[in-house]
Parts: C-alpha cells; structure tokens; sequence
C-alpha cells in the first residue's frame, strides 16, 4: 500500500487566532486601540484607560457604552464575530471605527482576557473569563451598563513575541498617543487615563475642538491656530485646525489626520497637507494639523490594512488636491499678521491706527489679494517700485504712494523716518502700507511700529516673497514679460553648463529669457526677464539651467518649477546689507499687501517678527 505525504496542512485553530493576533495586536498601544475603538462604537460618553507597567501587566478600559447581552458576550470571543457588518456591501460603506471582527479574539489568545459587561439598567450583567483563546468561567454578576474589559499579560504564551516589548515608559508613550488622537477625534467624551495608579489624562467633555486641543496640546498653541472650514459638494468636507506657518515642529508627530472620525496615517494625506504649506515651511520642519475630512463611505476603503492607519481612496488625486487647496486658501490670506496687541500704553496714533485697521479690515473682507494677474486684461503688473514718482509730504493725513525703482533711488527722503502716514478715507491700505516706519537695522531689516508694538521685517525675505509670487503667476498665465538686452551677452560656459543650457533652452524661453547658440559652448544672451532688471542676469542663466538639468524636463520639470522660480525671484530681489530710502520701503510694503502668503518667504523664513511693548518692559527691568 502506498501512501502519499501532503505538504499542504490546515493549521490548527489555536495558531490561527496567534497569527490573527500578529496583525492586529502589535504592543500594549495596539489593545488600547481597538478596545477604545469598540468603547466609541458603542456610544460611550465617559472611558476610563487603566495601565500597569506601561499596559504589559494590565490594560482595563472601563465605559458607560451599550453593553452586550449574554448571547453577544459570548459570540465577541468568536473570529470574524461583529455587530457591524452584514453583508459584502457594508465593507465599502463603514461608518463604525472597529469593524474587523477578530479583536477581542486575538486580544484574548495571546493574554489573560476579563469582559465583564451589561446591556440594561436592571443590574444584571456577565463576566467572561479566557486564557490564551480559551473560555475558562463565565458567571453572572450585578454591573452598571456598559462594559469593562481586562487584558493581563500581554504575550505571556508568545514569550518570543513578548522580549520585542519596549521599556515601560516607552510602551505608556505609545498608549497615550493612541487615547490623544481618540480624544481629539472626539470632544464630547471624557477620557481619563491611568498609569500606576497615577491620572496620567483627565479630559472632561467639551464643547468642541479648541477646548480639547488646549487640553491635549497645550492652550499657548491656540492663538497660532487657524480654523479650516471647507467643502468640495456633498461629497467632501474638511473643517479643524492649522497651525500659521510660524507654529512649527522637528517631526510630523503632530499632525493629526481623520477620516470619517477614524485616525489614519496615509501618505497621500500627508503630503497633502505638506502640499499645503508648501513654500511657508523651512526644511525639515512640519506644522500643527488637526484635520477631519468627511468623505462619502463608499469613496474610501480603510480595510486595506490590519491597523487601519492606511486608506485607498476611488479618486487619490481629487481628494489630495482638496485637502491642499483647502490649506492654501485658510493661509493665503495671511490675516493673524494683524493680530491686535495694543495695550493701554499705546499712544493716540497708535489707538486711532487700531480703530481704522479694524474698519479696513471689515472692508478688506472677501476681497482677494492678488493683484499680480489683472481679471480683465490678465497683463503682467511690474515688480516693486516700477512705478512714476509721486512723493507726498510729510503730513499726518497722507501715505507715500508706488515709488520709482529701487536702482534709481538713492538715500533721500530719511527725515522722513518716524512720521505716521494714512490714506485718505477714499483709499484703502493694507497691514504693511499702514505700518509706522522708525527706521533701518544693519540695513537688512525694516524697524515699524504697530500700534504699541514693535514690528521687526526681514527686507530680502519680504521682497523675495513678492518676486517670487509675481513669477509664479506670471508663468501659470503664459505671460513672464522679456525685456531685449540693447548689446547681447555672450556667456562662454564649460561643457556641462554648455549642454545644460542648450537641452533645456525651450524651458528657459518660457521663463522669460531668449538665448542663441553662438558657437563651441558660447551662448547669446538676447533678453531677460523684467524682473531681473540690472541684476547679474547671465550668472543666473547658467544657475537655472544647470538647476532644470537636475530636476529633469516633463512632468518632474513641471512639478519642480517652483524651485527654479525662488532662484530668479533670489536673484531679482534687494538684498540683505542693503540701505533703502523710506520711500523705498513704502513701495515693498504696498507690494507686499497686494500679494498672497506674505507670512513668509518661498523658503519658508519668517518675514516679520512682532515684539510687545510688554516684552521690550521686560528686557529693561520695567515689568
């Protein structure tokens, strides 16, 4: 008789639940989420979080939620047991957080596992007792309704799985993360949670997400915290809180992504939001991000990884381009640059100034601020100071208007300094125009005066700024303007520069430069960019051309484009260690109100500082 080996097996039910296990229960954070999920999805409104030795000797989580009767008790220890699936159709339609319905399984096979558990308000409940997957006792007990559920030992029958545990704290960080992000997605539920016997969290309920951010986050970031409120249809909301560009951190650990009140950690989401802020950041720093996006269910599937951190979106592109959209639009505005300060300091003018900066600001409202690109005649509006001269005078009732060019300025007008100036009531200023100019330090940054407050501008980060802005909707139009040099340049190059210019020479002509071949590896320079005016015109040719040689023509080229437009607006722009006349001053700052993300410069540097009469108090012992 013959018989015949398999190598194909059915594993066995116990090994089954421990590899069910290893994808959803990764460390004491992993149990905290998916009971805390299951606490919510029962419509708990208080949740009390328990930890011994940072949740690998105990996790009890305790709620006030829908109980489970004696029949559901006992098929929740089941795999692929839930309450809330039915058919194949509501995998594609999830409104709930846990929905794997392996959880309480594959928590319970690989620890000693307590539900206890009630579902009316009679007192009558039932506790189940398992270890390692198996139900040892089962009794019926008086409880209030709701449901606690014990985990001790985590790993204790996975010793190998077990040694991969962290030190306490590190595990207690973990865990605490988990009940932060629950939090914030859910304001109107108090969590507390416990370490040792010690309150680690006391959240109480609250009103809506600026009280749970203070409480969580710290109530100091509130004030650099802007609300977000937009809608793409029915289909796409997103609303939260952002940080301004000044609000920075070392890691993305504190952006906070949602989905249908779901956490996740999905990379198109990700750079989205960095999408958003992109040219207001300085590299390698990340903002405060508290961001719930609300998409139809069907749009969306969240089962396409074990810890649900990752999404798949039906339309990737669409919902990426919102969120970044969305974040653009609450930042351009750059509106917290008039955060009022005043105290009772403040002089008249500074008081009157406040008075008329409020009504300007009402008037200001749903009036866009770009006004590179005419809406009529879409023709290109020239760079700071291209303008006639047409200087007031030194009266308290009128403002310096657009000023010639800077390179055909001088130093005059510097008894100027120190007046205050104002629009007639016919004319409108913005933040930077009504400023109180008091003067030049180390010629690189601009001293004003706002009110009681003293206000410090970076003049090439401001000035960058409003070049590179200018260039960057000039190119999205088509219109960069040339300006045909009267005596060609001649630009001998080495090979790599050479060849460099000569493959990307399309893409050059469509930033605003004309170049010919001239023989060997020299080139003609026939016409520049306006922008550049008398600027080292042929230095930056042979920069921008070995710059689109990195990146790459086609699409990268496309996605690149912005980087070469910060090196021509760098290369166009006053500079630091340079004197400017207060009429010189005046021109950037009408220049820098007409524009968007004035915050910053395209590098992500600050482009004011604002120091309060209070702070300078305290630097000279007077508080």
């Amino acid at each position: 008789m013959v018989t015949m080996k398999t190598k194909i097996h059915v594993l066995p039910e116990e090994l089954c639940n421990k590899i069910a296990a290893g994808e959803v229960v990764e460390r004491p954070s992993s149990v905290v989420k998916e009971l805390l999920e299951n606490s919510l999805d029962a419509g708990s409104t208080d949740i009390l979080i328990e930890l011994e030795a940072g949740g690998k000797r105990l996790i009890r989580i305790t709620d006030n939620g829908c109980g489970m009767s004696r029949q559901d008790a006992f098929l929740s220890f089941e795999r692929h047991a839930t309450s809330k699936i039915r058919t194949d159709a509501d995998l594609f339609a999830l409104t709930t957080l846990g929905f794997r319905g392996e959880a309480l399984a594959s928590i319970a096979s690989v620890s000693r596992l307590r539900l206890k558990t009630c579902d009316n308000d009679d007192g009558l409940g039932q506790q189940i007792y398992a270890e390692g997957g198996r139900i040892k006792n089962v009794d019926e007990l008086g409880l209030p309704q709701g449901t606690v559920v014990e985990v001790r030992n985590l790993f204790f029958n996975l010793p190998a799985r077990k040694k991969f545990l962290r030190k306490e704290q590190t595990e207690l960080g973990h865990a605490a993360d988990v009940v932060t992000k629950q939090a914030l997605a859910n304001p109107g539920v108090s969590f507390r949670l416990k370490h040792n016997d010690r309150i680690i969290l006391d959240l109480r309920r609250e009103k809506g997400l600026r009280e749970r951010v203070a409480a969580l986050l710290g109530r100091s970031l509130l004030r650099d915290l802007l609300p977000i409120e937009q809608q793409n249809g029915d289909d796409l909301q997103l609303s939260g809180l952002i940080s301004q560009p000044q609000l920075t951190r070392s890691a993305a650990s504190h952006i906070y992504t949602f989905i249908n009140g779901r956490y996740i950690r999905d990379r198109v989401v990700q750079h989205a939001v960095m999408e958003g802020y992109r040219h207001l950041l300085m590299k390698g720093r990340y903002p405060v991000v508290v961001l719930f996006l609300q998409i139809d269910p069907a749009q969306v599937d969240v089962n396409v990884h074990p810890t649900k951190h990752e999404v798949r979106f039906r339309e990737q592109s669409l919902v990426h381009d919102f969120i970044a959209n969305s974040l653009q639009q609450t930042l351009r505005p750059a509106e917290w640059l008039e955060r009022e300060t005043f105290d009772s300091s403040a002089n008249e003018v500074g008081n009157y100034l406040s008075e008329r900066q409020d009504h300007m600001v009402k008037q200001e409202n749903g009036v866009s601020a770009n006004s590179f690109v005419s809406e009529s005649s879409a023709q290109y509006v020239p760079p700071v100071g291209h303008f006639q001269n047409n200087i007031a005078t030194e009266s308290t009732t009128q403002q310096f208007y657009p000023s010639p060019p800077f390179s055909q300025l001088g130093s005059e007008d510097q008894s100027a300094i120190g007046t205050q100036y104002i629009l007639p009531e016919s004319e409108e200023a913005g933040f930077f125009s009504r400023l109180q100019i008091l003067g030049q330090y180390h010629q690189s940054y601009l001293l004003c005066q706002d009110g009681a407050d003293l206000i410090m501008i970076d003049q090439h980060a401001a000035h960058e700024r409003v070049g590179f802005e200018k260039l960057r909707h000039a190119y999205a139009a088509g219109t960069i303007p040339s300006q045909t040099l009267l005596f060609p340049e001649v630009l001998e190059l080495d090979f790599n520069s050479a060849a460099a210019l000569g493959d990307n020479q399309h893409e050059l002509e469509s930033l605003g430069f004309e170049i010919e071949p001239f023989g060997g590896k020299s080139f003609a320079l026939k016409a520049i960019p306006q922008l550049l005016e008398n600027r080292d015109a042929a230095r930056l040719v042979v920069d921008v051309a070995l710059e689109l040689e990195r990146i790459g023509r086609t699409g990268q080229l496309r996605e690149s484009i912005d980087e070469i437009l910060i090196l021509m607006a760098c290369h166009s722009v006053i500079r630091a260690n340079q004197a400017l006349a207060v009429i010189e001053i005046r021109a950037l700052f009408q220049e820098l109100d007409k524009i968007d993300f004035k915050a910053n410069c395209p590098h992500g540097r600050p482009v004011m500082q604002r120091i309060t009469l209070a702070e300078v108090e305290r630097l000279f012992r007077r508080q």
